[in-house]
């Protein structure tokens, strides 16, 4: 294995993996030196990157010189997998770089905290803040003043409007569209294709058209 310090190991090998494995090819800023997965057998490949184990393996890697990694779960409503492979990570004083796809548009006064993960077509406005360890999914829109929270996860397609408040842990389905100002308790979940046109609570599940 290389001992560059620019090598990264995923923690993940399904679907989301596989768009960050093509997101960190085609930016060229991390050599990827193999994925962890419980659920693969050692050796197996994933768009031509090796399975290396499970995440048991992190220390024994980080000797051998890799300091990046990457959460290269999905979600499908719950981010906790996410967040407690995100904080093993930081105790084990990894960095979790921010990856963003060079075909997404990111205003410059964007703040983008560690581990974000923003992926093609996706479009953020100024004077968002995102939070550690969120997910902007592919052709998601985020509209200005917004504040998206940690772990936080907006799936393909999803639209905010300005000034929406996502809280932690949090996931918005697929082709979702929140209007301004609403605020978005932590781990509430969104239904695909809801429509959200008032706040939701910590916690909760909403769905349809207008959302409920």
């Amino acid at each position: 294995m290389s001992e560059l310090s620019n090598s990264i190991i995923l923690i993940g090998g399904g679907g989301h993996a596989k768009v960050l494995i093509e997101l960190i090819k085609e930016r060229g800023d991390y050599q990827i030196a193999g994925i962890l997965d419980p659920k693969l057998e050692v050796g197996e490949q994933v768009k031509g990157v090796p399975v290396l184990g499970t995440d048991s393996e992190l220390s024994r890697l980080q000797e051998q010189g890799v300091q990046n990694v990457a959460i290269a779960v999905g979600s499908v409503k719950s981010n906790l997998l996410r967040a407690t492979l995100f904080e093993q990570c930081q105790e084990l004083e990894l960095n979790i770089p921010t990856l963003i796809h060079h075909r997404a548009i990111v205003s410059a006064e964007v703040v983008l905290s560690a581990g974000v993960q923003i992926m093609a077509g996706a479009i953020i406005q100024t004077d968002t803040t995102i939070g550690a360890g969120a997910v902007i999914n592919t052709g998601a829109q985020v509209d200005h003043d917004c504040q998206i929270g940690n772990h936080a996860f907006l799936a393909p397609g999803v639209v905010l409007s300005g000034g929406v408040t996502v809280g932690d842990h949090s996931f918005v389905g697929t082709g979702a569209v929140v209007i301004q100002g609403v605020n978005i308790g932590e781990k509430a979940v969104i239904a695909a294709g809801a429509v959200v046109i008032q706040d939701v609570e910590d916690g909760a599940l909403v769905k349809g058209v207008p959302a409920k």
